[in-house]
């Protein structure tokens, strides 16, 4: 039967010490709103002068998980993100990994219980920061994904996920 899906079931890790072997994955959207993944499609259409219909292909996807947080000191990926702003992070500076959770399509139960799962390699960009008189300021960032995601499933455990790579 089908259910709804919440939006607290639609997850995002960013890995914040990508400098490591290791992930070190912080959950995105804390103190954020409204987070949402635009898949940009790359479409190309044509139309001959012989055909009265236009013919439409789809090339790719350029996918953007674009946010805005409260400035929140001592959350993971806040204080990773504010970090590529204060240094004026570019290149490889910028990138990490980005971890993509279905949490409403999983298998099993309990401890065991497995999450449909991407990892993309990714990059970073501060886009503004600061905001009003009298409110507390915000950090305004974009995930901008890199090439084909590594398919898998995630356990979660004490809130902390751990990626398995599909075979």
């Amino acid at each position: 039967m089908p259910t709804l899906v919440k939006r607290t079931q639609i997850m995002a890790w960013l890995d914040t010490t990508p400098a490591q072997e290791v992930e070190t994955w912080g959950l995105v959207g804390n103190k954020t709103n409204s987070l949402s993944y635009a898949y940009n499609p790359t479409v190309e259409t044509e139309q001959s002068v012989v055909e009265d219909v236009a013919n439409t292909d789809l090339n790719g996807y350029q996918i953007a998980i674009d946010g805005e947080m409260k400035c929140y000191f001592g959350d993971a990926v806040y204080d990773f993100i504010n970090g590529l702003r204060y240094n004026l992070a570019i290149g490889d500076d910028a990138k990490t990994k980005v971890l993509l959770v279905d949490k409403y399509d999983f298998t099993g139960e309990g401890s065991s219980t497995t999450f449909k799962a991407q990892i993309f390699e990714c990059v970073v960009s501060v886009n503004a920061y600061g905001g009003d008189g009298g409110t507390t300021p915000t950090l305004s960032y974009s995930i901008g994904i890199s090439g084909n995601p590594t398919n898998g499933t995630v356990t979660i455990s004490g809130g902390t996920p751990s990626f398995t790579a599909e075979v």
